[in-house]
């Protein structure tokens, strides 16, 4: 074992069983999705192009630098080609350090359409875990413009929905954390679909949505968005 890889085994033991777990709950399928692990102050775990994601490795994990050098990689992987969006995450984001991209089937379903419901206060949890789903526009996928479609709606959410493409869901609380994160987001993309064909959705009124601060601080749980610009649920939904 390498001396970064014993550094940083329960990190990339965390990276490994996250990234296998995306695979095989099916919201990635053949080499799509990627995911990285800020770490240190100096390097980030991220997974490697071309590797199904459910027979994912210890060895196959790459670690690299805030520049995107690769520092250590087995068998030739390199890291994957979307690496510029989660560089430009975590640059816009310090409080982040875990991000899952993936394509769950009911939200890459949103992905393609114009609706904005998902940007509203629909269910206590969602709310005060992710924020609103804010969408961002189509861009050619490992490209850097696609990195740069995030900078104006990265401080509103912990999740962002990629125009015809899938969606980026981020944490200050470790790669599974995000992924736990995203199984939530999907769920409520599940039940928004259910509702959809019962009838009208009904939004949690804002008076409401500021009520769920008190659980937040009661919980002691990180509020979803940028903590350098947002310091209430309300700056979230009425933004």
């Amino acid at each position: 074992m390498d001396k970064l890889q014993k550094k940083y085994e329960k990190e990339i033991n965390e990276m490994v069983e996250t990234t296998r777990r995306v695979g095989e709950i099916g919201y990635v399928t053949s080499h799509g999705g990627n995911l990285s692990y800020k770490i240190s102050s100096e390097h980030i775990l991220i997974t490697p192009t071309k590797v199904v994601k459910r027979k994912m490795t210890f060895n196959d994990i790459v670690i690299i630098d805030f520049e995107g050098n690769i520092i250590y990689s087995q068998n030739g992987h390199k890291p994957t080609g979307e690496t510029p969006m989660h560089l430009n995450i975590y640059n816009l984001r310090p409080d982040l350090n875990g991000i899952v991209h993936a394509h769950p089937p009911y939200l890459t379903g949103f992905s393609l359409t114009d609706s904005t419901i998902l940007e509203k206060a629909l269910l206590p949890e969602p709310s005060i875990e992710i924020g609103p789903i804010i969408s961002i526009p189509y861009a050619e996928p490992i490209s850097e413009d696609l990195a740069k479609q995030f900078e104006k709606h990265i401080h509103k959410s912990n999740a962002w929905l990629m125009k015809n493409h899938g969606i980026a869901v981020g944490s200050s609380e470790g790669v599974g954390r995000a992924l736990d994160i995203l199984e939530m987001t999907e769920m409520m993309a599940i039940s928004v679909s259910t509702a959809s064909k019962l009838g009208e959705i009904n939004t949690i009124p804002i008076s409401e949505v500021e009520k769920l601060d008190n659980t937040i601080r009661t919980r002691n749980i990180p509020r979803p968005g940028d903590p350098e610009r947002i310091k209430s649920l309300k700056d979230l939904y009425n933004s």
